[in-house]
């Protein structure tokens, strides 16, 4: 399983301060991760994404490599010069067989929206002729790379209007898409007869809005782990140096989503519920919606995995 965070805020922050100088950054994450479904691929150093705003309304930039995150130079590099007030950050563990190349690293894009997966759809090949048929022309051209994770956005971005030329969606829209990408990759795994378990950990911004999923075509089993932290900074303490989320007010100005904590304050940290949907508005409210489908179970354990 691979693994990836997304931080939105009112103001800009240091990549570094996301992606190499927390005690669990995900850079830590790429070798050392701890909360992981598949222990038969403990790393993550199928290559790395990182993708980020400048402003809000604008095309983000997105930086792939296939080179292990932990090992890349220039990643170090940017980090400590680049400031953005929404990132997504990706280190992979290929699924599939698929290869190792930048066309197969998250995040991907699609004029102002980007997408990155944490999972695997099971059977994909079974499903993927269905998929691909389904597909407006510009939106199936667009597809560079052999993933199940890029032809799933491919899908989203199908459920949308006019994608490309529109610099922003409301957030009752990416959910919706969500949810319809979601039930539309099920019934065709259905009929396809996969009976093996699917993770769909997906997420999705244009910039503005976040939608995340933690999602696993099971009625019993958890799926792979996703939390959130919100707060009015997240920052080092000047003392100990050490990263937390500050609650300085009620206000929320910060939210952090990541597969695993980026720091040890468990106080910090909310799990997000398996089969669940996040929306980040952009005003920064957050909202937690059951996805209610044929996998949805309300006694299902709530521990972290």
């Amino acid at each position: 399983m691979c693994r990836f965070l997304l931080y939105k805020s009112n103001s800009p922050i240091l990549l570094a301060d996301l992606l190499t100088r927390p005690a669990h950054s995900i850079i830590m994450q790429s070798f050392n991760c701890k909360l992981r479904i598949d222990m038969r691929r403990p790393m993550n150093g199928d290559g790395f994404g990182i993708g980020w705003y400048d402003e809000p309304r604008t095309k983000g930039c997105i930086f792939t490599s296939t080179l292990p995150a932990w090992s890349n130079l220039n990643l170090q590099r940017l980090a400590e010069k680049i400031k953005s007030a929404l990132v997504f950050a990706h280190v992979r563990a290929t699924t599939g067989e698929t290869a190792t190349s930048e066309s197969n690293c998250h995040p991907w894009q699609f004029g102002n929206l980007m997408w990155m997966h944490n999972g695997n759809i099971a059977g994909f090949d079974l499903i993927k002729r269905r998929l691909q048929n389904s597909l407006r022309e510009d939106i199936y051209l667009s597809i560079q790379g052999t993933t199940d994770s890029e032809n799933a956005f491919a899908l989203f971005l199908n459920m949308l209007e006019d994608p490309l030329n529109r610099a922003e969606f409301s957030h009752k829209e990416l959910k919706q898409a969500m949810l319809q990408t979601i039930a539309q990759l099920n019934e065709w795994l259905d009929d396809a007869g996969v009976k093996e378990m699917s993770v769909m950990n997906f997420a999705v911004t244009d910039g503005q809005t976040v939608v995340c999923t933690r999602y696993i075509t099971s009625s019993e089993n958890e799926g792979a782990s996703l939390f959130y932290s919100s707060g009015s900074e997240f920052k080092s303490d000047a003392d100990s140096g050490q990263y937390r989320m500050i609650k300085a007010n009620k206000r929320e100005d910060v939210v952090v989503v990541a597969s695993e904590p980026l720091t040890y304050e468990r106080s910090d940290w909310m799990v997000i519920p398996t089969n669940t949907l996040l929306v980040i508005t952009p005003k920064l409210n957050v909202h937690l919606y059951p996805i209610l489908d044929k996998y949805w179970n309300p006694n299902r354990g709530r521990h972290v995995l």
